[in-house]
């Protein structure tokens, strides 16, 4: 019994400690995140941390937020999608900074996750042009495949586009890989 209990306390605080990075995530993404826990389970423990004060639950767009007046982030919620098809290999992850909506890293390579929204490619062609080759590899999530070929900025090591279910598709600037 003991033992369930710090089980599930490590859990509410697992998802405290995420929601305080990343603002709002979907229930869906907790569920990849916790595979151990029933969709009933991760819900009650959702719920327990809403009573308290910790979190707000959205049912209506199945979101999770760190706090009633956080404003759930579409940059944010692509680019995590992208870091949990990395899951397995990742040794860190973190939030950053405008232009890049996440980091993380692996045993053998840094990445930044960058969300270019449609019709911003020369902004973000403009805002990224500076990069040093040494720095973090960009995994580029695009709205859609079209925006690949406005795209041309150092250090893309992939693109990708984001279903509304999670599944990313990546892409190179000659077509699909399996990267």
């Amino acid at each position: 019994m003991q033992q369930k209990n710090q089980q599930q306390e490590s859990h509410l605080q697992e998802i405290i400690r995420l929601l305080s990075m990343y603002h709002a995530l979907s229930l869906q993404q907790l569920e990849v995140l916790f595979p151990e826990l029933a969709k009933q389970k991760l819900l009650f423990l959702i719920r327990k941390l809403e009573k308290t004060g910790r979190l707000a639950l959205m049912p209506e767009r199945e979101l999770v937020l760190y706090a009633k007046d956080c404003v759930p982030e579409p940059s944010i919620l692509s680019a995590f999608w992208v870091l949990l098809d990395f899951r397995e290999d990742i040794t860190y992850h973190t939030a950053s900074d405008f232009p890049v909506a996440l980091t993380f890293y692996t045993q053998s390579d840094a990445y930044d996750v960058i969300h270019i929204p449609e019709e911003k490619e020369m902004l973000m062609n403009h805002a990224l042009s500076a990069y040093k080759e040494d720095a973090p590899r960009r995994i580029a999530v695009v709205d859609h495949a079209g925006q690949i070929p406005l795209l041309n900025f150092p250090g893309i090591a992939a693109f990708c586009t984001v279903a509304p279910d999670g599944t990313v598709q990546y892409y190179r600037k000659q077509g699909v890989t399996d990267t």
